[in-house]
């Protein structure tokens, strides 16, 4: 690794790797997500040079991101897409030297015009320097003919002390919400996890889990890895007192 400020922190830049689980196969679309995953399945598509998809936590904002990152790349090659989280940005910018040209030797590894996904937009509101490498790579890609997809918990429009040429810039395109889930498509949900994961929930738990879990789609995927990680360990069949016993529910 070089020495250099800027070839370093391109270097940190580029180590976002995609969660191979987040796929479009894997996603389950229903009248919640439906419009942001239409999006997303080409953004390019839409002839817009930015995308914003809010939502609460837990709804499947990082997985739509990653599986569009994944999807472009498959189609286009690896150096045409990326994925960035801002939570890890912000601290690798702290020690950044050369913001610019730290961006500038990441962007240089990636095609022109490509797709760059930024996760956690939310934090924006605390954190000047991220302000201004979000606007920095916003800027780079629309000159190229890229388009920046974000995520954030809080619309664009509504962040607090985020400055005004940034906030104009994430409203230039669309701004998709996602819901919670109604309780039939949290159910679908369950069925998509646990057909993953090889198992099947029978009706009196799916029954059970949807009376007692948040809709939350990330709480769901989490509560199903436990309960069948324990009843591989117990080697016990999935039922509602095993539910009970592990979840704590």
């Amino acid at each position: 690794m070089s020495d250099s400020p800027g070839e370093g922190a391109s270097q940190l830049l580029l180590n976002y790797p995609l969660d191979p689980d987040f796929t479009f196969y894997s996603l389950v679309s229903g009248p919640h997500n439906a419009e942001a995953v239409a999006a997303l399945r080409d953004p390019f598509a839409l002839g817009v040079s930015s995308l914003v998809i809010v939502a609460e936590a837990g709804l499947g904002k990082t997985h739509l991101l990653q599986a569009a990152v994944g999807a472009h790349q498959a189609r286009n090659g690896r150096s045409a897409g990326a994925y960035l989280d801002c939570a890890a940005l912000s601290a690798q910018l702290a020690g950044c030297d050369d913001l610019e040209q730290a961006l500038s030797d990441f962007l240089a590894q990636q095609d022109a015009g490509g797709l760059i996904a930024v996760d956690g937009l939310e934090r924006l509101q605390l954190d000047p320097a991220l302000q201004e490498a979000t606007l920095f790579l916003y800027n780079a890609l629309r000159a190229g003919g890229g388009v920046f997809v974000g995520a954030a918990q809080v619309a664009p429009q509504e962040m607090r002390n985020l400055r005004d040429d940034l906030k104009s810039r994430l409203l230039w395109g669309p701004v998709l919400n996602v819901e919670q889930p109604d309780e039939s498509e949290l159910g679908a949900i369950l069925d998509k996890l646990a057909a993953d994961r090889g198992v099947r929930l029978s009706a009196e738990l799916r029954h059970f889990l949807l009376l007692r879990l948040p809709r939350s789609i990330g709480e769901a995927s989490a509560a199903l890895v436990r309960l069948d990680r324990a009843a591989l360990k117990l080697q016990r069949p999935l039922t509602v007192p095993l539910a009970k016993q592990v979840l704590e529910l």
